[in-house]
């Protein structure tokens, strides 16, 4: 997975840089372009306004054209008319050319279209419009020609009306033949006209002056506009160049970049790939030790099955392979039989709200166990869930379930529980049987009562012996979850090593802790069959060895419950006594359990227990001290009774301190004592029971 994110954030920053040399090719293009528009609109610009000049000096030229044409159509007016319809002819054509010229005027003051009709020498088409658009420019108020020329369209019309007068005169005199006025007249006449050639020539040299420095204007316009286009032109191409090379650069180095990221990522999917092809064959291994386990085994995500060893299968034979089973069973659950003996087994249900799986998870402390038929056959599992996490970032996790097949030893107990039946039985009848030999006997017990006394003691004892039978299924009890957690850790442990949850000194030394209970349950069997027999062997040995030996396999037990064990023995300091050190192991080990169940029933927070030691002249002595609350002052004085126990039934019988005690004071020639004090740990005073054994020394070491 975290292959998977470092490959997926690899292609998403090369996707970014690739998109950030596209981003540059982009901007650089929308630059380009933006560019080109802005110098584009700069010349057309400067082309609208030589264009603008160009058509005002059209537009001055056909004013000048019109200045002509009026000039012409005086002259006609003075030299060629005889009769009034004619001069009222040339009088129209004069004030609509004059009404043409000011429109042109106009054009000039304001801007506009400017329509004239052109003639053509064309069959079939005699003339055509022109049009001529002229943009007024800010710069100016008024145009030149308009201040210059406008007054005098007034004049002209005037001048027409006056020599119109004038010629209607002449001709009135002419009519009236009257001579006088008729040259006087006609005197006036030519007057008049040798004043309009000055009058139009000072008009067209004005509008030839305006022409002229339009033109002037013009040609000045164009030479800065060229020299502005060039300009723009040199900018135009630095600025494209630059940009040009800027997105080069830019694109070379991400280009650069891309391709270095690509090259990572190459390598990268190469060591992926290797990676993989390691974690197959990984899985590979952990298959393969998983399929080598005889028990069952399955590995689940808290609410599926992902994985599970050949041995589900082989139990489950009417199914092929695990893939098969899955398609039909989403839980091994399925299977757990609902008709149970105890609470220790586990059935298909919800547990005070949470699933049977995290009922197991969260009470680790317990043995649970389940029943499973196979061909119509009951059998029944020492069932175990350990959580594991394997990332702790995200969380991820994966529940082991191990199932242990304990049926032979289940069968074997209820076995030996149908011999202690019959044991019980059999005590009985003989104690019957004494008891009415004890009656028929009357007579010789009271002749014979110093005999008929040690007797009676000596059947007592021979009694109590015979209750013991009872222990035998107290031991099996006893074993059996020792037995089963001995048989799940070693093989939990194999698998956890092989998955890499744990070292190689932690497994070693878990078995050899294992062998030691191993041993020392043997160990245990044989001292219990001989345990009252006369014939047992004293021998010296070192207390500190014994305590050691025992711890060693308490420790498993104390460490699953989270108890710390302190000692205080000195390995310079040989503690020797004389006795059976086997017997002074189990005194330890009985003393340890209750101990322990003291602490866990407690509930006690700060689980503490402590060994210490202390010697004298005729003594060793040992103190075990807890803080698991203490002994109630009510039963302090009963704990050593047959019998008498404080557990319940199915954990405890009662004789467990009543045998330590006769073990310590009647085998040993010591004492076992208890009593309430309180113990520090950790700064704080806890209140507990303190056990003290008091071993005599050996007698070699004293001499």
């Amino acid at each position: 997975m975290v292959l998977d994110n470092m490959k997926v954030t690899k292609t998403n920053t090369t996707h970014k840089k690739l998109i950030l040399l596209i981003s540059i090719f982009i901007f650089g293009f929308i630059s380009l372009f933006t560019l080109n528009k802005v110098f584009s609109d700069i010349e057309n610009k400067l082309d609208n306004e030589t264009h603008n000049l160009e058509v005002k000096l059209d537009i001055g030229e056909i004013i000048a054209y019109d200045i002509i044409e009026i000039r012409a159509l005086f002259h006609e007016l003075a030299t060629t008319t005889t009769t009034q319809k004619s001069r009222d002819i040339i009088i129209k054509k004069i004030k609509n050319t004059i009404t043409l010229l000011e429109k042109s005027i106009n054009i000039l003051d304001t801007g506009g279209d400017l329509n004239r009709s052109v003639a053509l020498n064309i069959a079939g088409q005699k003339n055509t419009i022109k049009v001529i658009t002229y943009v007024k420019s800010n710069k100016e108020n008024f145009s030149l020609e308009s201040i210059d020329i406008k007054p005098k369209l007034m004049e002209l019309l005037s001048m027409s009306d006056e020599i119109n007068q004038l010629l209607k005169n002449r001709a009135i005199y002419k009519k009236e033949k009257n001579t006088k006025l008729f040259m006087k007249s006609a005197k006036d006449v030519r007057i008049y006209y040798k004043s309009l050639p000055a009058y139009f020539n000072r008009i067209s040299e004005n509008i030839g002056r305006l022409i002229y420095e339009g033109e002037i204007e013009l040609n000045k316009l164009k030479k800065e506009i060229r020299e502005d286009k060039n300009q723009n032109l040199q900018l135009k191409l630095f600025l494209i160049l630059f940009i040009i090379i800027v997105v080069l650069i830019f694109g070379y180095i991400i280009a650069k970049t891309v391709n270095k990221d690509s090259q990572k990522l190459l390598d990268f999917n190469s060591n992926l790939n290797d990676t993989l092809a390691k974690q197959k064959k990984q899985e590979r291994s952990i298959r393969a030790i998983l399929d080598a386990q005889s028990n069952i085994i399955i590995v689940n995500d808290g609410v599926n099955m992902i994985e599970a060893n050949k041995q589900l299968i082989k139990f489950f034979s009417q199914y092929s392979c695990f893939k098969e089973f899955k398609n039909h069973h989403a839980c091994v659950c399925d299977f757990f039989e609902n008709n149970i003996p105890n609470d220790e087994y586990i059935v298909k249900k919800d547990y005070n709200g949470i699933t049977w799986l995290n009922h197991i998870i969260l009470n680790q402390d317990q043995h649970f166990k389940v029943i499973m038929k196979k061909n119509g056959l009951k059998h029944h599992f020492l069932i175990q869930a350990i959580k594991t996490i394997l990332d702790d970032e995200t969380g991820e996790s994966v529940v082991i379930i191990t199932l242990n097949d304990i049926t032979q030893e289940i069968n074997s107990q209820i076995k030996l529980a149908s011999m202690n039946k019959n044991l019980g039985l059999i005590v009985k009848n003989k104690t019957k049987e004494l008891q009415e030999l004890n009656e028929n006997l009357e007579q010789k017990v009271i002749i014979e009562s110093i005999k008929a006394i040690e007797k009676d003691k000596q059947m007592i004892q021979q009694s109590r012996f015979a209750a013991l039978g009872e222990m035998i299924g107290n031991i099996a009890h006893q074993w059996r979850q020792p037995l089963s957690a001995i048989n799940t850790t070693a093989s939990g442990m194999q698998l956890q090593m092989q998955l890499g949850l744990t070292t190689n000194d932690d497994i070693s030394k878990s078995y050899s802790n294992i062998m030691g209970y191993v041993d020392f349950l043997t160990q245990t069997i044989e001292d219990f069959r001989g345990f009252f027999h006369e014939d047992k062997e004293k021998i010296d040995f070192n207390i500190t060895d014994i305590v050691k030996k025992t711890l060693s396999i308490t420790n498993v037990t104390y460490n699953e419950y989270d108890i710390e064990l302190a000692t205080t023995f000195n390995d310079d300091v040989s503690l020797i006594s004389f006795g059976m050190p086997s017997e002074l192991s189990q005194v330890l080990l009985n003393i340890l359990n209750n101990a322990k169940d003291a602490i866990v029933s407690n509930d006690i927070k700060n689980k503490y227990v402590s060994i210490s030691y202390d010697e004298n002249n005729e003594f060793n002595t040992i103190y075990i001290h807890d803080n698991g609350g203490g002994i109630p002052d009510d039963i302090l004085e009963k704990i050593f009774d047959p019998y008498f126990t404080t557990k319940h039934q199915s954990q405890g019988t009662g004789i467990g301190l009543y045998m330590s005690k006769d073990i310590i004071e009647k085998h040993m020639d010591g004492k076992l004592s208890v009593k309430n004090t309180n113990i520090n740990f950790n700064g704080k005073l806890y209140l507990g029971a303190c056990f003290k054994i008091e071993l005599p020394k050996s007698k070699s070491i004293n001499s």
